[in-house]
C-alpha cells in the first residue's frame, strides 16, 4: 500500500460502521530504507507524509459516517520504525501526560559500515 492509495479498507474496516475507535494507533516497520545514511540521521519527511495521508483518510471516513474528527496525538520514529497515534477530538480532555522518548544505539557493525559512507 502506498500513500496515494485508498487506505480505507485497511484503516477503517467495515466491522461496525457505527463503532468508531476513540484511539487509532498505526505502527510502521521499515518506513524508510535501512541504510547507513538513515541510521545516522532520521529524516521525518516520509513519516509526516504518512501522518497526513492517514489523517486525511480518518477524517474522510468520520465525515462519511457522521462521526467526529480525529487529531494527531503523537508520533515518533526511530530509523525505520514509526508509531502514529490519533484520538477523537472529544477525548483530548481525558488524556494527560503523554510522553515518549527515543534512544538510538549504534552497534559496532553500524559504525564500521557508516564509516564507508561516501
Amino acid at each position: 500500500m502506498g500513500i496515494k492509495e485508498d487506505l480505507s479498507s485497511w484503516l477503517c474496516p467495515s466491522l461496525d460502521v457505527n463503532a468508531q475507535p476513540d484511539i487509532v494507533v498505526i505502527g510502521f516497520q521499515e518506513i524508510v530504507e535501512l541504510s547507513p545514511k538513515h541510521i545516522m540521521s532520521t529524516d521525518p519527511s516520509i513519516r509526516q507524509m504518512w501522518e497526513d495521508a492517514l489523517e486525511r483518510m480518518l477524517q474522510q471516513h468520520a465525515k462519511k459516517i457522521g462521526s467526529e474528527e480525529y487529531v494527531l496525538l503523537r508520533s515518533g520514529q526511530l530509523v525505520g520504525a514509526a508509531l502514529i497515534i490519533f484520538v477523537k477530538a472529544s477525548e483530548l480532555a481525558n488524556i494527560r501526560n503523554v510522553e515518549g522518548s527515543v534512544k538510538k544505539v549504534i552497534t559496532n557493525s553500524e559504525c564500521s559500515s557508516s564509516s564507508n559512507m561516501g
